[in-house]
Parts: C-alpha cells; sequence; structure tokens
C-alpha cells in the first residue's frame, strides 16, 4: 500500500470513529429517558429500533471536513476519547442497548488499535475477546451477535488461540447461516485449517463453500482450493475432476495447445488460478497409482477441448520429476490416441527422447520402430518440402538406431538359443533391406550393404549373404575394404557348402571355387590368397582327395612365402594329415617332424600331431618286426613310445619294445624297458603280462632274487587266473630259496600256504618246508605239524603222501609229549608229582597212538618203540625216585624194595610193547624202530634177546 493510500485509510477511520463518538453522545442522551424501573419491557432489537442505533440502517447528519495535519496522532486521539467515552458508558448503569451496543464498539475499538502494528498488543485483544464473551453471555439475542462471534474469532486469532478462533469461526456458519458473514467465516477457517495441514477438515469447509451458488463472492476460490484439499489427501480421483470442473468452466470452443492460449480465456487477475488449476491437474494425474494413463481420462470427457495442453503439461512434469518412462508413455500415448492430430509427430519424437534421456535404450529402440513403422511411407511421400528434410533426417537417424542395437541385440543372443537368434538376424537383414530402399542415396549405402549382408550371414542365410557380400566386393562404388567383402563372399559359400545338402553339393562347390578365383584375380596382393588355396587343400582333404590336397600344399611348402606362420603350419598339417590317410607313414612321420616344432605346446593340434607321428612311427615298428628286423622294431617302438602323447598307445609301445629286446636276448634292455613300463602304467591290462615277461628275463638272466621277488607279485594279481598266480608263488618261493635268502623265501611259502589250499599235497609239502625251516618244537615249528595234521584231516578225499605227512607230524607232536612226560621227575611228596607223571604220559599214549593210527609202518613201528619206552623210563623214574627223608638201614633197604615191587608191572609193560614191536617182523616188515625195541628188550631181557647182532643180521635181511 502506497503512502497516499495509507493517508486516506487513516482518515477515513477517524472519520468513522468520530461518527461513533457522536453516536455515543445520543446513546448517553437516550440513556437518561429510559427508567431501570419502568414497567415498559424492553428487547435489545427493539431499542436500537427506536434510538435509530440499528447498524444496518445507522443514520447520522453529516459532519463538515476537517482538516488533520497529523493524521497518526489524531486518531490516537479520537480512538482513546472513543474508547474513553465507552468505559464511562459501560461504568454507569445504562438501557440493555446501550450497553450492548457500547461493549461491541469498544472491543471493535480494541481490536482494530491492536492490530494497527507489526507487534500485536495482547492485553487489548484479551480486553477485546473479553467484552465480546461478556456481551454473547448478557445479550444472548444480540441482533448483532453474528459480528461479535466473528470479531471474537479475530481475538482468538490475534491472540494466538488458532484452535478457538477455527472452532468460533465454524460455529458462525454452523448458527447463523444466514448471516452475510457465514460464507466469510466458512472460507476462513477453511483457510486457516488448510495452512494448518488438517486438510481433510478444510476439504470439508470448503465443500459447503463450492455446494452454493455460483456467484457467491467465495466460490470460485473455494472450488480451486477445495481441488488442492484433495490433492492434498491423495484423493487423486476427487482431485482430478475438481480440477477439471475449473478448467471445463472456461468454455473453450477450439482446441488449446498452450499455456498463452488457456490464460487469454480468463481475466487476468485470474489468471494464475487458471494456471495453477492445470498445474494441479496434471499433478493429480501424475500421482494417480495406475501411472498418468489419460487416455480413459479423456475418454470420459467427450469434446472437450484442453486435451493437447493436458498431455503436455504432464509429460512435461513427468520429465522433471525424471519419471522418463511415465513421461514418453504419456506422448505415446497421445500419439496413439489421436494418429492424426499434428501434434501426434512431436509427441512421438518426445517419447523417444524422453526414453533417451532417461537412459532406456530398449524402450527408445521399441518406440523408434514404432515411430519408423507410423510416419515413414508419409514422410517419404513428402520428400522435397523442408519440413520433410529434417524428419527424413530424423528418420534416418532412428533407423541408424534401431539397427544398430536390434544387430548387436541378435549378436548377443546365446547361440544354444538358435530359433530366437535366427530369428533376430533375419528380423535386422528385413530392416536393413528397408533401409536400403528407402535411402538409396545415402553416403554410407555400402556399409549398411555389407552390414545386411552381416546380418544374412548370421542368420545362416549364406547364399543370400555371399551374394550380398560379392555386391560390395565388386558392384558399389567407393566401397569400405571391398576386399573384405569378396573374403566374406568366399567364407559365406564355403560354409553353405559345409552344410549344403546333397543335391546341392556339386553347386555349391563351383560357387566356392569361383568366388575364390574371382577374389584371387579381383585381388593379386590380397593377404588372404594362400589361407584361401590352403582352405581348398583342406576342401580337397575332406573330399578324401588326398593327392590333390598334396599337390596344392607341397607347392605353397617349397617355396616358403608365408604371410604368417599359422599358414605354414596349416600346410605342414594338411600335407601330413594327407600322407597319413594314405598310409604313407614314412612321409607322414618326415611332414609330422616339422611341424611339431611349430605348434604351441599343450594345444590341442599339438596333441594331434604328436598323436599321429607316434603312430607313424609305431606303424614302422610294426612293419619292422613284421619283417624279422626285431633290432630296428624295438628301436621304433621306443620311439613311438617317446613321442606320443596318447597313454595307450605309450602303453603298447612300450611293452612291444620290451618284447622286441627279448626275441634278440637282450636282457639288461628287456628288463629296463618293462620296469619303466610298469612304473608309467601300474594298472595297465598287461601289466601282468609284463611281469610274467620280466621274471622270466630276470631267470635268463641269472637273477634268481629279483625274479622271485616279480613271481610274488604275480601271485598277487587278483585278476589273473588262479593256476598262473599258484605257479608264479611256486617260482618265487623256489628261486628264493636258490638265491639263498630264507627269510623272503619262508614268506612266499606262507602266502602260497594262505592263499593256495589246493592242491593238497604240494600244500602239505610247502607246510613241512616252514616246519623244516623253523628250529625244532618251536612255536613256528609246532603250528605247522599242527597244520599238516589238520590240513589231513579236512581233505575231502584223503591222499596217501599227506596222510604220511601227517603221520610223520603226528609223530613228531607225540615225541614231544613223550619228552614231556619223561621230563616230569618223582619228587616228594609223590603224591603230588605221581598224578602229573601219569597225566602226561596218558597225553603222551594218546598222540602216539593218533600217530600210530595212520598205518604206516616206519611211523606205527617208531610210535610203537616210544610207547615201550616210556613204560621202561618211568619204571626207572620211580627207581629213582626221592626217597622220604629219616630212612636208613632195613627201612631204607625195605622201601628201595618197594619201589622195585611198583616198577617191575612198568617194565613188563615196556617189554610188552617191545616184543608187539618187533613181532611185526612176521608180516615182513622191518624198521628202524623195530631195530630200537630189538636193541632195547637185549637190555631189558638179556637172557632171552642177548644175541642181539644175529638178530638184527637177521631181520635185516627182510629188508
Amino acid at each position: 500500500m502506497t503512502s497516499a493510500a495509507m493517508a486516506i485509510s487513516k482518515h477515513h477511520n477517524i472519520r468513522f470513529k468520530l461518527t461513533l463518538l457522536v453516536a455515543c453522545s445520543l446513546l448517553a442522551a437516550c440513556q437518561q429517558g429510559v427508567k431501570p424501573g419502568g414497567s415498559t419491557t424492553q428487547t435489545i432489537g427493539g431499542l436500537l429500533d427506536r434510538n435509530g442505533q440499528n447498524p444496518d440502517r445507522l443514520m447520522m447528519e453529516k459532519i463538515a471536513p476537517k482538516k488533520i495535519v497529523d493524521i497518526d496522532a489524531e486518531t490516537q486521539r479520537v480512538e482513546a476519547a472513543a474508547l474513553s467515552h465507552y468505559e464511562s458508558v459501560l461504568s454507569m448503569e445504562s438501557a440493555p442497548g446501550v450497553r450492548a451496543e457500547a461493549m461491541r464498539r469498544s472491543a471493535d475499538l480494541r481490536i482494530e488499535a491492536a492490530g494497527q502494528g507489526l507487534d500485536i498488543n495482547m492485553d487489548e485483544v484479551a480486553l477485546a475477546a473479553g467484552l465480546y464473551q461478556n456481551l454473547l453471555a448478557e445479550f444472548p439475542d444480540y441482533p448483532n451477535n453474528d459480528h461479535v462471534v466473528y470479531q471474537l474469532a479475530r481475538a482468538y486469532d490475534l491472540s494466538g488461540r488458532s484452535e478457538l478462533a477455527i472452532d468460533t469461526l465454524r460455529g458462525l456458519a454452523n448458527d447463523y447461516p444466514m448471516s452475510s458473514r457465514a460464507n466469510d467465516a466458512l472460507f476462513r477457517s477453511a483457510e486457516m485449517l488448510y495452512l494448518r495441514k488438517r486438510y481433510d477438515e478444510a476439504s470439508a469447509q470448503y465443500k459447503k463453500l463450492v455446494s452454493q451458488n455460483s456467484t457467491m463472492p467465495y466460490w470460485q476460490m473455494a472450488q480451486y482450493k477445495y481441488a488442492w484439499s484433495q490433492y492434498q489427501l491423495n484423493h487423486t480421483d476427487e482431485a482430478i475432476a475438481a480440477f477439471t470442473a475449473i478448467l471445463t468452466q472456461l468454455k473453450m470452443r477450439s482446441e488449446v495447445n498452450s499455456i498463452g492460449q488457456l490464460v487469454a480465456l480468463v481475466a487476468p487477475t485470474q489468471a494464475e488460478l487458471v494456471r495453477d488449476s492445470l498445474r494441479g491437474l496434471t499433478l493429480a494425474l501424475a500421482a494417480k497409482p495406475e501411472g498418468h494413463s489419460i487416455n480413459s481420462y479423456f475418454a470420459a470427457l467427450p469434446g472437450n477441448q484442453f486435451y493437447p495442453l493436458v498431455y503436455n503439461s504432464l509429460g512435461d512434469l513427468l520429465l522433471r520429476k525424471k519419471r522418463y518412462t511415465d513421461a514418453a508413455s504419456v506422448f505415446d500415448a497421445f500419439a496413439s490416441a489421436y494418429p492424426q492430430h499434428e501434434l501426434a509427430i512431436s509427441h512421438s519424437e518426445k517419447a523417444i527422447a524422453a526414453y533417451k534421456q532417461g537412459g532406456f535404450t530398449a524402450l527408445m529402440v521399441a518406440a523408434q520402430e514404432a515411430y519408423v513403422d507410423r510416419y515413414a511411407v508419409d514422410l517419404l511421400a513428402q520428400d522435397g518440402a523442408d519440413i520433410a528434410a529434417a524428419k527424413l533426417a530424423l528418420l534416418h537417424g532412428y533407423m541408424n538406431d534401431v539397427l544398430d542395437y536390434r544387430h548387436a541385440e541378435a549378436q548377443q543372443t546365446p547361440k544354444v538359443d538358435s530359433e530366437l537368434r535366427h530369428s533376430r538376424f533375419i528380423a535386422v537383414a528385413a530392416r536393413y533391406r528397408t533401409m536400403l530402399t528407402m535411402f538409396p542415396s545415402d553416403s554410407a549405402f555400402a556399409k549398411t550393404n555389407m552390414r545386411y549382408a552381416d546380418a544374412l550371414y548370421d542368420g545362416g542365410e549364406l547364399n543370400a549373404a555371399a551374394e550380398q557380400y560379392a555386391r560390395v566386393a565388386y558392384d558399389l562404388a567407393s566401397p569400405d575394404k571391398p576386399a573384405d567383402a569378396a573374403l566374406a563372399s568366399v567364407k559365406a559359400y564355403r560354409e553353405f557348402l559345409d552344410a549344403a545338402p546333397n543335391a546341392e553339393r556339386d553347386a555349391a562347390q563351383k560357387a566356392v571355387i569361383a568366388a575364390s578365383a574371382r577374389l584371387a584375380s579381383t585381388f593379386p596382393q590380397h593377404p588372404e590368397r594362400s589361407r584361401i588355396l590352403l582352405a581348398s587343400a583342406e576342401d580337397l582333404y575332406r573330399l578324401n582327395r588326398y593327392d590333390d590336397a598334396i599337390a596344392i600344399c607341397v607347392p605353397l611348402l617349397a617355396d616358403g612365402q608365408w604371410p604368417e606362420l599359422s599358414l605354414q603350419r596349416k600346410a605342414l598339417s594338411v600335407t601330413a594329415d594327407a600322407y597319413f590317410a594314405q598310409e604313407n607313414f614314412t612321409q607322414a612321420e618326415i611332414y609330422y617332424s616339422q611341424l611339431m616344432p611349430m605348434l604351441v605346446a599343450d594345444s590341442e593340434l599339438r596333441k594331434t600331431a604328436a598323436d599321429r607321428l607316434a603312430v607313424s612311427v609305431y606303424r614302422r615298428a610294426e612293419t619292422a618286426r613284421t619283417s624279422g628286423n626285431s633290432t630296428l622294431a624295438a628301436k621304433l617302438f621306443l620311439r613311438a613310445a617317446e613321442l606320443s602323447p596318447n597313454a595307450e598307445l605309450r602303453a603298447n609301445a612300450s611293452f612291444d619294445a620290451a618284447g622286441q629286446f627279448y626275441v634278440i636276448e637282450n636282457w639288461l634292455k628287456t628288463a629296463s624297458v618293462l620296469q619303466a613300463f610298469q612304473r608309467e602304467f601300474p594298472g595297465h591290462a598287461m601289466a601282468a603280462e609284463s611281469d610274467k615277461l620280466l621274471a622270466d628275463t630276470f631267470q635268463k638272466s641269472s637273477q634268481p632274487a629279483l625274479a622271485a621277488a616279480v613271481y610274488s607279485r604275480i601271485a598277487q594279481h587278483h585278476d589273473t587266473d588262479i593256476e598262473t598266480r599258484r605257479q608264479a608263488s611256486v617260482m618265487a618261493a623256489k628261486l628264493y630259496d636258490q638265491a639263498g635268502q630264507r627269510a623272503q623265501a619262508r614268506t612266499a611259502i606262507e602266502s602260497y600256504v594262505a592263499q593256495f589250499p589246493e592242491p593238497l599235497l604240494e600244500a602239505q609239502q610247502f607246510r613241512q618246508r616252514l616246519a623244516n625251516m623253523a628250529p625244532v618244537y618251536s612255536a613256528a615249528h609246532l603250528r605247522w605239524l599242527r597244520e599238516i595234521v589238520a590240513a589231513d584231516k579236512r581233505a575231502a578225499t584223503p591222499l596217501p603222501a599227506s596222510q604220511l605227512l601227517a603221520a610223520d607230524a603226528s609223530l613228531q607232536l607225540a615225541m614231544l609229549d613223550v619228552r614231556n612226560a619223561n621230563k616230569v621227575e618223582l619228587r616228594l611228596p609223590i603224591t603230588s608229582s605221581l598224578p602229573r607223571r601219569q597225566r602226561a604220559m596218558e597225553t603222551a599214549i594218546d598222540s602216539l597212538a593218533r600217530a600210530a593210527s595212520y598205518g604206516f609202518a616206519d611211523i606205527t613201528t617208531v610210535a610203537g618203540h616210544e610207547l615201550g619206552d616210556l613204560f621202561r623210563h618211568f619204571a626207572h623214574a620211580l627207581m629213582k625216585s626221592e626217597k622220604p627223608k629219616g630212612l636208613s638201614g632195613d627201612v631204607l633197604e625195605e622201601y628201595a624194595l618197594l619201589l622195585e615191587e611198583q616198577a617191575y608191572p612198568f617194565e613188563e609193560k615196556a617189554i610188552t610193547a617191545f616184543e608187539a614191536n618187533v613181532a611185526r617182523v612176521k608180516d615182513g616188515v622191518w624198521t628202524a624202530g623195530m631195530r630200537k625195541s630189538l636193541v632195547a628188550l637185549a637190555e631189558l631181557a638179556p637172557a632171552k634177546y642177548g644175541k642181539q647182532p644175529q638178530l638184527e643180521n637177521s631181520y635185516d635181511s627182510l629188508n
């Protein structure tokens, strides 16, 4: 507000306040004529009517204008005088109407004064609020109470009690609906609620105003604020409807495409409201959960004319919010819904730009594809117009973007997904074809044609690709790298040849040859010439035309002019492979030997070449062996083993070399090669055979211990037949014996017995050998004797030889029992030692009986003699037994006679046993045991058997 305007305002305030002073004087005069105790009942309204104080029809005399020098000072003076007057009125017993009016006017002046400056006088506001409250309480029928309530709300607001101010204003609207201040109260309370973000309550207040007649002063602003309240509450549909209603009221008769056109439809004072309503509509549309789909929105508003502006505004808003895909969708929605609209193409371009700005390349390309499909034909038809030239350039750029992306997408498609990959390349090829058709004068035509050929090639259209490559190489002017295109043409034809069905192979072969020849003649310095020739040689090799392949490669090798080493390697490889296929192993070996140093270590090509080189040498060795040249064969077999990366061939070659050394009796080399073979191939199928050959080699070279060790190993080969293993075990034992290695021999024999219980006799003999190797009566000696006896008992079919061994073992065990019995001395107390001797004798007698039970004369007669000798020893032991202490003289002699009497029966038993043993002579038997018994009889009964020499000579004659 200007200073002049402020002065005028103050002047009017002074006039108003002077008028109030005059009115107060009249009130005082009226008060003098009213008697408080009068009988007439008066109301505030009647009193006001009678005294002309009704605010709606206040009548005053005109006061002559007074020139005021200091307006501010005069104002303060007038206000102070008025307040002083009203206070004096209130202090007196005034008429009700006068008092009520004085209270209201006093409060109004205080509120007016309190709100004049920047700093609010809270004391004055509080006094004013108190006056308003008292007025309402004292005069509930005061006709101007709506004003009082309104001013009370203002007092609450000035004092910072906003909630009371809001409630008071809402109460005014509810309690005084017909008041001229009702709508003002509604709007102000709504505004206060909105400022405090209590949008739900504010919306309800605004809605009450909007529901009234549109001519109401606050109606348009309330409608605008109601729409924003709904937006703030996220009631997007209600907000959209409210904002739309504001814009629809503009009654647009033609299409509005810009903000300027929209604002031109309203008065300048409403321009901002309309502009902001458009902004609110776009914000609400952007906030919808389904995401700005406005085609359905406008479908429900037929005939409205501001749709281009909303589409554009919404798209721009979404762009500013960096919601690029949403913005693009809005622009694209317009182009889709209104394809004939003049803005459709520009909106499609905006959609593409939005995708690009957001970095959504895939979506941008899809939009560019749609653009090309939708507008290309029309744009080409407009060629020549200025605008068409720019659009054609844009179209060209879009098509390039699409081709770049789709071609890369096809290239990145996994080869395992062959169908998708094929379809993508074919689709890209079709777009290249369209590009070439649309822009035949393009400066990059040849490059595009080359990429077209690439797409055909990657899509599997090899013949078509080869033709397009040839077109680039030979037909187009100024192509980029025509030699490369020529080479690609050959490559495409060649690949078609590889995949061509039989019916088309001849034609495909001719195409390859023709393309190769054309390249060679057109580009004689082509760096790939050698490579192309070698590729032809490889083709011939695959066709089994080995002589033709060799005819190409050998001159190239002789020339030695190679642009790169890999071509020389390939020539050597094809040549060597061709000779190898012809089984010309001598030539194959020559070329493979030249090739090997040129190959990368551990490469697959080197492994293959090394394998074939080794095979070539191996085949030569076989030829030498067949011809009887074992020395050469052995040498070649060894070389093949050294060369081959193939373990199986190395094994075979090594074994075969050993065999040839064996043939020429080179025992040292044979053993060396076989041992190396066994170290390298421990689990090989020929391991057992190599052991046999190695063992035989050691035997022949007089190395029994080494041979025995190998035979022991053969005996453990579980995949070798059992008889071979058994014989090997036998040989191991014998050879260890022969070598004087008793411990190893014992181990070998024990291994044999454990593995081969059959045949029985051989196992028994080895057990007997083990028993003999152990010290007599040692644990090992006794163990093997018992094993001999037990094994014979287990035999299903008894063998005489085995039984003889078992009988002899049984006798040896019995002799131990006899020995143990004879060792038991008869000591005092005799009652203790004698039973032990008797038990030991019983054990010995049983053992001798078992040995004799086998029925072999030699064994039986020895057992018989030992039985008699057992009794004789017992009788002797009785005679020599320990005498009780204290015996002497006759007693001692008598004790000796008693022992003699006890021993005599056992001597008789011994004689009986010896005689029974000697009596076998009647059966024509005479053995060492019988001879010993006869000697014993001569000692025990000399009278009868004293002529021993004559008897022995007589019995010996029986043998």
